[in-house]
């Protein structure tokens, strides 16, 4: 019954009731070398755990970075076995779960990303920094519960602001030492025929290499990083990603930060920048038009900064639905017959459980003011962290000091000088064609737990998924629906206990859906 319960969680929610009608008794005394998994089957043990977890999460709200750090790894040791348990599979232990990529935020804020030059912090947080701000996110998004929410916001921010806080300065310290940021619009060959241009609104370079794991099965994929315009605001920086910028400029009287188009000095509207791109033959296609993949093309996908502003932390549980619609126009757009699909975005963000700091500026010293950055008067003095628009500098921006905002409150807030706002992604999949490659792979195992499948494959191709099937050639009503290797393995689980005792096939499929491999196997055994 209980292996059951891990592969049908939905079908035992009422499992720990059960269990205590059954008479199973109190818990026994564990002493110092028992193998506590022995309290696994006592649904009160994982419950009083879980509120014994809550309860440290929520005390690390008030400690310094270093000793959060250590209190998770306390934590870690104590309650990370309970992702093992029965409990963990029905959802019962969210906490515990969300503990592993609070683990991660923990060892990860240990070490700041390091250079002296914007370039060198740059290079930095794409091999690691980035990784911070992702297990941010991810423990955020983990919990549901509004008492969890708490608890572990309070946890994250102890851990992730001071990290924030820093990283931040040391780019601003940076780019002070060199009198700016020298940023160029992101080199590309949008015209190229077959190309799609894919923009999406504040797609944040740890949110891209989410994306690129879900997109890597169906092309051969890479991500890139430049600096996007100054103030990293969607004004500004939707145009600097275009293929239309050559013809985009600024003037000073652009306090808004919506550039102008340079051929008639006209505030960039959508329709003057919709002309502009079609006036270099460039397709801009609308919500699912596919276009002609002959020519090239501009098109928009996702939510994520209008979804950030409105929700808040909220953004962090609801990623993979934001991502998943980018994804859906990718596959749209694949199968159009496009063979390159370039994802650009304008901007970064920062997310901070309980708001970012408040930082102070008179509302009398700006022409206008938002959460990361301002415009001054001619008649303000400027701060050290005052640097020109980059589509004008004439236009005088200052920025909020380190991981601050101009308005209290804000839990998602960009505009402002930092690796997380200001360094984007450019994500480029080149679709294969069919036959370009011929991808193979060897079955070395298939091993059953129940209802659950795990199969270890040995191949050198990427992009690669495993499927259970009735019918090795029959795509539709899968006994388990493709999920993609990661290290070899890949674990799936039959919803149907019906078919315990039944043979199916185990394939391996290409990107394009073509079998790779294929072996026998029986449901349970």
């Amino acid at each position: 019954m209980v292996r059951c319960g891990r592969d049908l969680p939905g079908l035992f929610q009422q499992l720990p009731e059960r269990v205590r009608r059954a008479g199973q008794g109190q818990p026994p005394q564990l002493d110092l070398f028992d193998d506590r998994n022995r309290l696994s089957g006592y649904p009160q043990v994982n419950e009083s755990k879980e509120a014994s977890l809550r309860y440290r999460l929520a005390a690390m709200g008030a400690m310094t970075a270093d000793q959060a750090r250590t209190a998770v790894q306390e934590a870690e040791a104590e309650h990370g076995l309970r992702r093992g348990w029965l409990w963990a599979t029905m959802g019962s232990a969210p906490l515990a779960k969300a503990l592993a990529p609070l683990a991660e935020l923990a060892s990860g804020t240990a070490t700041l990303p390091t250079g002296g030059a914007p370039d060198l912090l740059a290079k930095s947080y794409r091999d690691e920094g980035w990784k911070v701000d992702a297990a941010a996110v991810a423990a955020l998004g983990a919990v549901q519960a509004k008492a969890d929410i708490d608890a572990m916001s309070a946890a994250v921010r102890a851990l992730y602001l001071p990290w924030t806080e820093e990283s931040a300065k040391r780019l601003q310290e940076a780019v002070k030492s060199i009198g700016g940021l020298t940023a160029q619009p992101p080199s590309m060959d949008a015209n190229a025929p077959g190309t799609c241009t894919i923009f999406v609104d504040g797609l944040r370079y740890d949110a891209a290499q989410r994306l690129l794991a879900r997109l890597a099965s169906m092309s051969t994929a890479h991500i890139d990083a430049y600096w996007t315009s100054l103030p990293s605001v969607t004004a500004s920086g939707k145009a600097w990603c275009s293929p239309v910028a050559s013809s985009i400029g600024g003037t000073k009287a652009d306090v808004e930060f919506q550039p102008r188009v340079t051929s008639n000095s006209r505030p960039l509207s959508s329709h003057s920048f919709r002309k502009l791109l079609l006036e270099q033959g460039i397709q801009v296609l609308d919500s699912h038009e596919l276009g002609d993949p002959a020519g090239c093309a501009w098109t928009e996908a996702g939510d994520l900064d209008h979804y950030g502003h409105a929700h808040g932390i909220r953004l962090a549980r609801d990623m993979d639905v934001q991502l998943q619609q980018v994804s859906e126009r990718v596959v749209e757009l694949q199968q159009a017959g496009w063979k390159k699909l370039r994802i650009v975005t304008d901007h970064g963000w920062l997310l901070m459980p309980g708001g970012l700091p408040k930082s102070e500026l008179p509302k009398h010293q700006t022409e206008t003011r938002w959460g990361r950055c301002a415009v001054l008067k001619d008649t303000a003095h400027g701060s050290a962290l005052t640097f020109g628009w980059s589509w004008c500098a004439e236009v005088q921006v200052a920025y909020a000091p380190g991981a601050s905002s101009f308005v209290a409150g804000s839990e998602y807030a960009h505009g402002g000088l930092s690796l997380q706002e200001c360094l984007v992604p450019v994500v480029t999949l080149d679709i294969a064609t069919p036959g370009q490659t011929a991808a193979t792979a060897t079955i070395l195992s298939i091993t059953w737990k129940g209802l659950r499948c795990t199969v270890v494959v040995d191949s050198l191709a990427s992009g690669l998924t495993v499927g259970i099937r009735k019918k090795a050639a029959v795509a539709t009503n899968p006994v388990a629906a493709p999920k993609p290797l990661q290290n070899g393995k890949a674990s799936l689980a039959v919803a149907d206990d019906e078919l315990l005792g039944t043979v199916v096939f185990v394939v391996v499929l290409a990107a394009d859906g073509e079998i790779v491999q294929k072996a026998t196997t029986t449901v349970g055994e």
